[in-house]
């Protein structure tokens, strides 16, 4: 009887999917993997080393079953068979005339490892249907003594309390992510709309410091920018594949969240300094109100909850207080997990009871053999076949893109090309990913002067073909597997193709790794002797929309330049981890300088003669008919439009610095008809659109550069001129001032000394301080005072009252 029902519960019954998968997410050194071991209640560690993806030592995607009132860790195999139990003993309402079948079918169907499950299940099914019996007994019993009315009640508390078992029945896929800038990319591919994301953060710590590395390292982002680019990333999201429920938006407590969506949690509770419980309390609360304070005017910030949960991590302290707080608080995160899985659509949809067996096979063994780690959609369809687990009609890529959405497979179905291939296994292939991504930290056993010299590899982020098959050696991929994941890997760009050394020998094909890099560059690879460089062109997007570039926007953009202009794609292209150089055409570079909300572009010239006036006009006029600015634009509103579909409609401008006040001025409000000048908006100075736009736009009159003048584009009274910032020396300021030694690094400096003017280099500076940390700016005033004591004197005041 149990043969045919389990045939039955596979062909024909359906279940609620209770599957969700959560990606734990957030700066560096946060407390991610902490908060992750005491919801699963691993012991702690002091002086835990960061979480390093697929490092072998800490599994990098870890299934847990988790009930509202406690964590209970789960293998897949016992979900699976609950789920498959239960429709077991709905097998007999089943509409479906099936023949039983002969145990020669039987055991044709199903290898040793499926009738072991199969035993497995049907001791379950008894063992629920004759605890539901139980019930039934208990609830008839009690039926018949109640009036009509009470029957009434009794029926809504008996459906109330099938909800609540629903929630107790939540199962979740925990994702932990290292966060350094070059993991970060490499996340893409497991993101999905279906998912929830907790964002962790330091509570203690100010949202505009430079991240706290491990052993008393600083990062060169803040802890706000890096919650910026994970709230991007998330926003830009997209729905994957066919199955489940086109919502974007739900309503928890009355409010409108819009999917996917990120819960806060805060860390580091132990850290914070307070003389009781309810000072620590309200200190909590203060944190998470400058949050909604500082992400609320911006469109992410519709996908954040806030939990008002600060978790303590200190693996010192292990008192039975702490370790009641620790459980307390994991109770009420687990709570908000299944009030906002209960809401999402895609697990209020009924998926076949096959799909949770097709995930067994998938992960298991078939004929004592191991499944491959990367298949065809056609090898997939076979394997379901064999196992009799395939019904007639039924869509294969809706079953893939669920597995995808629970974290069990990666499936790309967005790519005409990668959506035959289906990854099976993913810490395997993130182990691939990674064996790319962390090549600095392999001792190199080649030649130096070889392309698979690992050192020359990570300062140049260029890769030969040759090299990766060698790298991949240990995991025994084909041909026709390392194209996938390459493809792969392509296709979130997180690796791209060069046409340098272009040959008929594959093995000498040339990739770029943009991710990998960490050098910055030298002035002197940016700007030679004796060239010019025009003014900087900010492209950016309205900034509650789009308030900061990710590296993923970035480094994509550098993927597109190479992939579809073929001219640029040469061995003059320069990479460094946020700027890359581009030889547009002979005398003529392209500086790309990814800042925090904006990216910079900026034209460099070499001129063979610059007596030749007739000559340099020609080049620059050159450079104007190139238009590079039109193609980056288009490039990045490629990007937008791909990869975060939600604002595909953003209003992108194009902005020059005004030389007075420093604001940004969008060209389309500020240049005149005749565009013979600049309006700003902001402070109401004219002048001359020459001086920032001669390298840029058509019709703009050309004046002859010069290598080593300081230019001044406003003309000011005496009395201006005198207060006037940018008539001080910047580069001296630098130098001369130890204060700056603990805000900016050499990159930094160097950056703001490349600048062709002074005014340039004071703009520079103020772009780059509100990256540099919480006591950048009364650093800056700091050294200002002993130049102008008047405007620090105001800078100040200025910041006290802003």
């Amino acid at each position: 009887v149990y043969v045919h029902a389990y045939f039955l519960a596979l062909q024909e019954g359906g279940r609620k999917n209770n599957l969700v998968r959560i990606m734990i997410i957030g700066p560096e050194c946060v407390g991610k993997t902490t908060l992750l071991k005491i919801l699963t209640k691993k012991s702690l560690l002091a002086n835990e080393q960061p979480t390093q993806v697929a490092d072998g030592n800490y599994p990098t995607v870890e299934l847990i079953s988790f009930h509202v009132n406690a964590m209970v860790k789960t293998a897949i195999d016992v979900i699976v068979n609950d789920e498959i139990s239960e429709a077991v003993l709905q097998a007999d309402s089943i509409p479906v005339a099936t023949p039983m079948l002969s145990n020669v079918q039987f055991h044709h169907i199903f290898d040793r490892e499926f009738l072991d499950r199969y035993h497995s299940v049907s001791k379950n099914a008894s063992d629920l249907k004759s605890k539901s019996n139980t019930e039934d007994r208990s609830t008839e019993e009690g039926n018949m003594i109640e009036s009509r009315d009470d029957e009434k009640k009794s029926n809504n508390a008996m459906s109330e309390a099938k909800q609540r078992n629903m929630r107790h029945k939540l199962h979740a896929v925990f994702c932990d992510f290292g966060d350094h800038i070059e993991y970060h990319i490499t996340h893409q591919p497991f993101m999905s709309c279906n998912s929830i994301y907790v964002l962790v953060f330091n509570i203690v710590e100010e949202l505009d410091d430079a991240i706290q590395r491990r052993n008393n390292l600083k990062s060169d982002m803040t802890y706000l920018a890096r919650m910026q680019e994970w709230l991007v990333s998330v926003h830009g999201c997209q729905k994957h594949g066919g199955h489940g429920t086109i919502q974007k938006e739900i309503i928890i407590d009355g409010r409108t969240y819009e999917l996917p969506i990120v819960i806060m949690v805060g860390s580091h509770a132990d850290q914070i300094q307070a003389n009781d419980e309810d000072e620590k309390q309200e200190k909590i609360v203060a944190a998470y109100k400058n949050l909604a304070h500082r992400f609320g005017s911006k469109t992410y910030s519709k996908h954040i909850y806030y939990s008002h949960l600060a978790m303590n991590g200190n693996p010192n302290d292990d008192s039975a207080a702490t370790k009641q707080l620790r459980h307390d608080t994991s109770q009420k995160l687990c709570k908000i997990f299944a009030t906002v899985a209960q809401k999402l659509p895609f697990m209020n949809d009924s998926i076949p009871v096959r799909w949770y067996e097709i995930i067994q096979l998938l992960r298991g063994k078939k004929n004592n053999n191991l499944i491959k780690p990367i298949l065809t959609k056609v090898q997939v369809k076979e394997l379901i076949d064999s196992h009799l687990l395939s019904k007639e009609g039924e869509n294969l890529d809706e079953l893939l893109s669920y597995l995808h959405s629970i974290g069990q497979i990666v499936y790309c179905d967005k790519d005409k090309i990668l959506d035959n291939m289906i990854a099976t296994n993913i810490d395997w292939l993130i182990q691939v990913f990674c064996s790319l991504i962390r090549i600095s930290e392999v001792e190199s056993s080649y030649d130096a002067e070889d392309w698979v010299d690992y050192k020359k590899i990570r300062s140049s982020g260029k890769i030969s073909y040759r090299c990766i098959r060698k790298i991949w050696n240990q995991f025994d991929l084909n041909d026709n597997e390392i194209d996938y994941v390459l493809a792969l890997m392509s296709h979130y760009d997180i690796i791209c193709s060069t046409t340098e050394a272009v040959t008929n020998d594959i093995n000498n094909r040339i990739y770029l790794i943009p991710c990998i890099l960490q050098e910055q560059p030298k002035i002197s690879e940016l700007y030679p002797p004796k060239c010019v460089k025009s003014q900087i062109i900010y492209l950016g997007f309205d900034n509650n929309e789009l308030p900061y570039i990710s590296y993923n926007i970035f480094y994509r953009l550098i993927a597109q330049c190479l992939k579809k202009q073929v001219k640029w794609n040469n061995s003059g292209v320069k990479l460094y981890q946020s700027c890359v150089l581009f030889r547009i055409s002979p005398g003529i570079s392209l500086i790309l300088d990814k800042l925090p909300s904006t990216i910079g572009l900026q034209l460099v010239y070499r001129f063979p003669n610059l007596q030749d006036k007739s000559g340099i006009e020609m080049l620059i006029k050159s450079g104007v008919e190139i238009d590079p600015m039109s193609i980056i634009k288009s490039y990045l509103r490629e990007i937008i439009g791909r990869w975060m579909p939600n604002l595909s409609d953003i209003k992108m401008t194009v902005n020059v610095k005004c030389p007075r006040c420093g604001e940004l001025l969008d060209i389309e409000n500020g240049l005149s008809a005749d565009k013979s000048f600049l309006d700003c908006v902001h402070c109401s100075q004219l002048w001359n659109s020459s001086y920032q736009l001669q390298y840029w736009l058509s019709g703009i009159s050309v004046s002859i550069p010069a290598t080593n003048e300081e230019d001044d584009p406003i003309s000011m009274s005496n009395e201006e001129s005198e207060s006037k910032m940018t008539s001080y020396k910047i580069d001296g300021m630098l130098q001369r001032h130890k204060v700056f030694r603990g805000i900016l690094s050499y990159y930094l400096k160097q950056r703001i000394a490349c600048q062709l003017t002074d005014h340039d280099k004071m703009s520079k500076l103020l772009d780059i301080l509100p990256e540099c940390g919480n006591q950048a700016f009364a650093t800056f005033c700091e050294a200002v005072s002993s130049i102008n004591s008047p405007i620090a004197k105001t800078l100040l005041n200025s910041q006290s009252t802003g």
